[in-house]
């Protein structure tokens, strides 16, 4: 039997144990353990067909299917058999970022019986439109910054700022006297006040001689009075002229309060004119064509950006000791996959040890029997040698095909998934090598695979296999470990790096 026969045999019985095993099982993969329900909601932008369905924050199912029917959109909705909902179960449309995206919530409720296969969920819960809430934000602006302009064309008036000048001058002026006049009259009343105190004690201690001070009292008192009369004479001027320089000032400051007046109605005309969509300002804002025209780029825009955003990102290394050899092959790979998961795109790279052999020729000359002899040395020495992988995969339930480049040379895969921690795989590449194609074979064991579990050891993997199998005296088995972390894993790493 020659090499290519086997190689031709051992592809065939490998695709027809898959094919055999997809068709056994196509009937059960993804229908098993769920059940449909629907809802209506009045609007669904930022849903994605196939997009999870969240309990409590939780991954309970996906969204199937959304169908227009009437004026309403009927969400369907496939959920796990554990998952049970009741006939009070609330369905939420929440927005998960600014861009508009949006997730579907579940609320099972308590009351009531259970829903079944094929029921609706009448509670529905529509959340506020991120479009709407900016809408508002932009109108809100556009006022502030027209009451702003006109308020900064106000300041602007020469008149207007030296009255408010002489106004404060005015009131400092005031306030200025006021409190010099309230200084000497409690300084007169603190001298009024003493005066009496030191009566009292001559009153206790001799009543006789103090009624003889009596009358030198009464005199003081009328000296007091007339020094106060004199104190207000003097200061009677100075009060007149502050009371007419407030009163002055009111005047200015009616002045002033009409020519405010005058700028609100310039503001109630331009917010007149605004809102009736006259002017360049208002035909921008009442304008519906123009509004049309931002919703349609902002739909297109949003469309963009969930075909981008929307792929999930894998990271893998893993490094594998060959038993033969005893060296070690490192490779390092990068997976996206789409939101719709039935397909990734994987690029990574091999640092994988290459042996190559260096031909050295020696002559050598005996002189006793005239003749020469060569004596050919080979020399085998083991390098590095850094190799890419770029592939293609498409997934049917358990079976995965994998086409690109294989350690820098055109090749194809097929990976087997009997159960989720356990994976099969074969690879053939370099079809065009002298000594024949180069057969890969290999599995990969999850002991500790739990998406939904919080154990760090959930992407600890083990593997093992057999390299380069065709060839007799390449062969060599490997055994190895390796990790992987998908985007919400390296998404918790970061918040433990220290940025400082």
């Amino acid at each position: 039997m020659t090499r290519y026969v086997s190689i031709g045999l051992f592809v065939t019985l490998v695709s027809a144990g898959t094919i055999l095993y997809v068709m056994q099982t196509s009937s059960r993969i993804g229908t098993s353990d769920t059940y449909t329900v629907y809802a209506y909601v009045e609007d669904a932008s930022g849903l994605i067909v196939d997009s999870v369905v969240r309990l409590a924050g939780v991954d309970v199912g996906r969204l199937e299917a959304i169908e227009l029917d009437g004026s309403r959109a009927r969400l369907t909705l496939r959920i796990r058999d554990n998952v049970q909902l009741y006939e009070d179960a609330v369905v939420a449309k929440a927005t998960e970022s600014i861009l508009g995206s949006a997730t579907v919530m579940l609320n099972p409720g308590g009351q009531g019986a259970m829903l079944r296969s094929g029921d609706e969920v009448r509670q529905v819960r529509q959340m506020a439109n991120i479009s709407e809430a900016v809408e508002s934000a932009n109108q809100l602006a556009m006022g502030a910054a027209l009451l702003v302009e006109e308020f900064q064309a106000f300041m602007r008036d020469g008149e207007t700022v030296d009255a408010l000048n002489e106004i404060v001058a005015v009131a400092r002026n005031t306030a200025i006297a006021t409190s010099e006049l309230l200084e000497q009259n409690l300084l007169i009343a603190r001298s009024t006040l003493q005066n009496i105190e030191a009566f009292s004690v001559r009153l206790d201690g001799n009543a006789e001689r103090q009624l003889l001070l009596v009358q030198e009292i009464l005199e003081s008192t009328a000296q007091l009075t007339a020094r106060l009369d004199r104190l207000v004479g003097d200061n009677e001027a100075s009060v007149t002229r502050s009371i007419r320089e407030v009163e002055t000032s009111l005047a200015e400051l009616q002045v002033v309060l009409a020519s405010l007046q005058g700028s609100v109605d310039n503001v109630q005309e331009i917010t007149r004119v605004v809102r009736d969509g006259e002017g360049n300002v208002g035909k921008l804002i009442q304008d519906d064509e123009l509004y049309t025209r931002a919703v349609r780029i902002t739909e297109k825009a949003e469309d963009f950006l969930d075909s981008t955003v929307g792929l999930g990102v894998q990271v893998d290394f893993r490094s594998e000791l060959l038993l033969d050899q005893v060296a070690t092959k490192d490779r390092f790979d990068l997976r996206l996959t789409p939101v719709r998961g039935d397909r990734y795109y994987s690029v990574g790279v091999i640092n994988t040890p290459v042996p190559s052999t260096t031909k050295t020729t020696t002559e050598e000359i005996i002189t006793e029997e005239g003749s020469t002899t060569d004596t050919v040395t080979r020399t085998t020495e083991r390098t590095d040698d850094l190799k890419l992988n770029l592939q293609l995969a498409r997934i049917w339930g358990p079976l995965t095909v994998r086409a690109g480049v294989m350690e820098s040379t055109a090749g194809i895969g097929l990976d087997v998934t009997p159960f989720r921690q356990l994976v099969l795989s074969g690879e053939v590449f370099d079809f065009g090598a002298d000594d024949g194609v180069y057969i890969r074979g290999f599995g990969r064991l999850y002991p500790f695979y739990d998406p939904e579990s919080s154990n760090p050891l959930q992407w600890l993997y083990f593997t093992g296999g057999v390299d380069d199998a065709l060839d007799v005296y390449k062969r060599d088995f490997f055994l190895g470990a390796g990790v992987r972390f998908t985007d919400q894993d390296l998404r918790g790493l970061v918040g433990f790096i220290p940025l400082n």
